[in-house]
């Protein structure tokens, strides 16, 4: 199987080509296309998984791009356990996203422009995770970023969506920025972007504090700007205007996963210095309360989604700072399945409501949405991690109660886990009540789902629910898969004493039920129209940070670049430089326009006036 891994990026890179080259002869067939191919990618993931490399890496060199010396560049692929998770979630969420948007999608006006870039984008991601080395990663990663700015703006008839991608495109650049800065230290240093060849070359002859340091700082700001986490996290909630399908692929299975990616592939060095891995779980700390409290105060239905989807990679950061990796991967995948229905799902009930977001505004979908109401129950009992029935309790409670015995900070980092879990029982609940709950205020469209649509979202709630129950807290007599499977690549999780973990479990459980049962009288409050949580500004507005870059970086940036604009563009470069040069051809065209008047008499002089120069400079 190592000689067809280039099949897994390949065929929706392909389909990509084709839907740009001859997609206008399809007429409707653009979403089948591009389904199929991202299906060929599934299968051959799933090749992958039957042929061993679940147990041994494996590896592939496409071509070797340039010889410089000794470097030698390729574009190499290797799949091992933590690749391996990545592009199953790709391709098997990326899959059932396609399969949705067949029917989602068939009425709009940019249908084949949006296949191109979720398959472009598919393409992207599976290149990032199965790159060999950093260069080839780089590439994934800016592809990724071009299609996410693509597919935010989708619908850029409108002036917003337009203004939401390049704010998307901009933040993200300072993190690719970091990265390529990452790229250039780390080759100055060994000559190599190879991970395995890095990894070595810096154990064996480490790096200077100082220059280890810059470069795990600027690991993390690269996947703190891909992840939007604190404090570059304002490009997300603005990032809801493109299609819901869109949200649920790029902003919640996938691309914001990237750093959590990143991260865990950078673990080795992290590893030598515990300092810095706890920063990184601070930073997820930090965020992950930050982002729950503005998700808590959110009208609009996707940028409830949008704040959770921020607080949630939070707790994957939570994993990752205390060299819980095992785990932060297993939310990962736990939360791309309940993410992605949760957004899929919430694209149906906007269009019931007729394009109103507002949760306000609707109410008694139950009665008219049965299915569509089991399913987004399904999603939210794992968002909120309700005990023992959800897939979010095994993966998001297992990072609380990790971080207890962290090295470094651990009560700190518990808290702010404890904190961010009754927030998110508040705010999933008070969502979920909200809209299916309670007298309707708008009655909504009356709507069948297609099979097509159903059936992506019965799985992924399915999943929502299910697939938890590979890995079981600590000394449960039941399954634990996940973690020892990842061991051999990322180690084993702290873990405080059994009689502690249980404690913290029960803490954990009974913070999500807390929260949860306090969403019931907040939202009875909200119906009778009362004072309500959406009226708190600072939460809605999310703790004002969208305003605070403004004063401190939008603002001085377009005073700057007015001042340079009269100074140097009017004042220096037109006046003195373009306007004297202009000055000085004009006054000579004057000249020689009066040297030119027909008289040999004039001639004459000049002539006699050239030959005693020419004299006087020989002689």
């Amino acid at each position: 199987m190592s000689q067809w891994l280039w099949v897994i990026p390949a065929s929706p890179l392909l389909g990509a080509v084709l839907l740009g080259l001859f997609g206008s002869v399809l007429r409707r067939l653009e979403g089948l296309l591009a389904t199929y191919m991202v299906a060929i990618s599934a299968g051959a993931v799933i090749a992958v998984w039957r042929d061993g490399a679940a147990a041994t890496p494996l590896h592939q060199t496409l071509y070797t791009w340039m010889q410089v010396g000794a470097w030698q560049p390729s574009f190499s692929l290797q799949v091992d356990r933590i690749t391996l998770v990545m592009i199953s979630v790709a391709t098997g969420v990326g899959l059932l996203i396609h399969l949705f948007s067949i029917r989602f999608m068939e009425d709009d006006y940019g249908r084949r422009r949006y296949f191109f870039y979720l398959n472009l984008f598919v393409a992207g991601m599976l290149i990032l995770a199965m790159a060999e080395n950093l260069l080839f990663l780089y590439l994934g990663w800016e592809l990724v970023g071009l299609c996410s700015y693509a597919l935010i703006a989708h619908w850029y008839r409108e002036q917003h969506n337009a203004w939401s991608g390049r704010k998307a495109f901009v933040v993200t650049r300072i993190g690719d920025t970091a990265l390529a800065l990452v790229i250039f230290i780390v080759f100055a240093h060994y000559h190599t972007l190879s991970y395995d060849a890095l990894f070595a070359a810096i154990q064996a002859t480490p790096l200077d504090s100082a220059v280890l340091g810059t470069v795990l700082v600027l690991v993390l700001v690269a996947a703190v700007g891909k992840s939007a986490q604190l404090p570059l996290s304002v490009w997300l909630p603005d990032a809801m205007t493109g299609p819901s399908t869109v949200s649920a692929l790029i902003h919640a299975a996938t691309m914001v996963t990237a750093g959590v990616y990143l991260i865990a592939r950078f673990h080795p060095l992290y590893g030598m210095w515990p300092t810095m891995q706890t920063l990184v779980g601070l930073a997820g700390g930090i965020t992950l309360v930050y982002a729950a409290s503005c998700g808590f105060a959110q009208h609009d239905i996707k940028r409830v989604l949008a704040y959770s989807t921020i607080s949630q990679i939070g707790y994957m950061f939570l994993g990752l700072g205390i060299g819980a990796y095992s785990l932060a991967l297993f939310h990962l995948v736990v939360h791309a399945c309940f993410k992605s229905l949760l957004f899929m799902a919430s694209g149906v009930i906007i269009r019931l409501y007729e394009d109103d977001h507002d949760i306000r505004h609707m109410g008694g979908l139950a009665r008219h949405q049965p299915l569509l109401r089991w399913v987004y129950l399904a999603g939210a009992l794992s968002l909120a991690a309700a005990p023992l029935i959800s897939a979010g309790f095994y993966s998001k409670d297992a990072i609380i109660t990790a971080a207890w015995a962290a090295p470094q900070l651990g009560p700190l980092l518990w808290a702010l886990g404890i904190v961010g879990a009754v927030l998110t029982g508040m705010y999933t609940f008070r969502l979920y009540l909200l809209v299916f709950h309670g007298n309707p205020v708008k009655t909504p469209a009356a709507y069948r789902l297609p099979t097509s649509m159903a059936v992506p979202l019965s799985i992924l709630a399915a999943l929502s629910i299910a697939i938890g129950f590979v890995q079981f807290p600590q000394n449960w007599p039941a399954p634990h898969l996940w973690v020892p499977w990842l061991a051999a690549e990322l180690g084993t999780p702290p873990a405080p004493s059994v009689m502690t973990a249980q404690w913290l479990l029960v803490t954990g459980a009974l913070a999500t039920i807390g929260g949860i049962v306090i969403a019931f009288p907040l939202v009875y409050r909200e119906r009778q129209g009362r004072q309500s949580v959406g009226n708190i500004g600072f939460l809605l507005h999310g703790w004002y940070l969208d305003t605070l870059y403004d004063w401190c970086a939008v603002r001085p940036y377009f005073f700057l670049v007015r001042a340079l604009h009269r100074v140097v563009e009017n004042s220096l470069l037109q006046r003195l430089g373009v306007g004297s040069i202009s000055g000085s051809a004009q006054l000579g065209s004057r000249l020689l326009n009066a040297s030119e008047n027909g008289y040999l008499a004039t001639y004459a002089g000049i002539l006699i006036l050239g030959a005693a120069l020419v004299l006087a400079y020989l002689f």
